[in-house]
């Protein structure tokens, strides 16, 4: 392979990530059933084992995220980095080392606003931590999302961070990738998603 052939490659095969977080206004009767038949739905999601399953409880999840959107008070959307310990899972997994699953399966929110780096393997602190509400893929392209009900955390949070193999414990996992919010704020009346989106180029 040439230099300039080379050089095109490392320059363009990378992993993309970007991160969408919504809140919405949870105060209503008719928000307040959603948000209840929104965690009904995810508590299934565990039982999911087959792949019709698992398309028809993605089918159901979207149409209730899609509901939730007339609720919508704010969004925001920023970039993170995909951490060498994550970037190393996927590595390991292609030679069959399978240490871990490469499954990620929680998110979590922090309050440090510590510039991420590389290195990173957990939040600078972390506060709260939710398992994934959805996850499913089109072609090159992974989606994950988080659902964060009004009730389970509420304050300001400069960071999130989703894990690979994590538990309920913080900082528990393998880190797959590290952002910054720049300061976002959920309040006890506001639910909030975090939609993860990862682009294999």
């Amino acid at each position: 392979m040439n230099e300039t052939a080379e050089k095109t490659i490392k320059d363009t095969v990378k992993i993309t990530g970007i991160h969408t977080f919504r809140k919405y206004d949870m105060t209503s009767p008719e928000a307040k059933g959603l948000e209840q038949r929104i965690e009904s739905h995810i508590a299934t999601f565990k039982d999911c084992k087959d792949f019709v399953s698992q398309a028809n409880y993605h089918i159901t999840y979207r149409k209730l995220f899609d509901e939730l959107q007339k609720f919508k008070t704010g969004e925001i959307v920023i970039k993170n980095i995909v951490v060498t310990v994550g970037r190393s899972i996927l590595a390991q997994r292609l030679a069959n080392t399978t240490t871990y699953t490469g499954t990620i399966n929680y998110g979590a929110l922090g309050s440090s606003s510590t510039a991420v780096a590389n290195a990173d393997t957990q939040l600078g602190t972390e506060v709260f931590r939710k398992v994934v509400a959805s996850a499913s893929y089109t072609n090159n392209v992974a989606f994950i999302d988080f659902f964060f009900a009004k009730a389970d955390t509420n304050g300001t949070y400069q960071e999130f961070g989703t894990f690979i193999d994590a538990t309920g414990t913080a900082n528990s996992g393998q880190m797959f990738t590290h952002a910054l919010t720049g300061g976002w704020t959920k309040s006890s009346s506001e639910s909030m998603t975090v939609s993860c989106q990862y682009s294999f180029n």
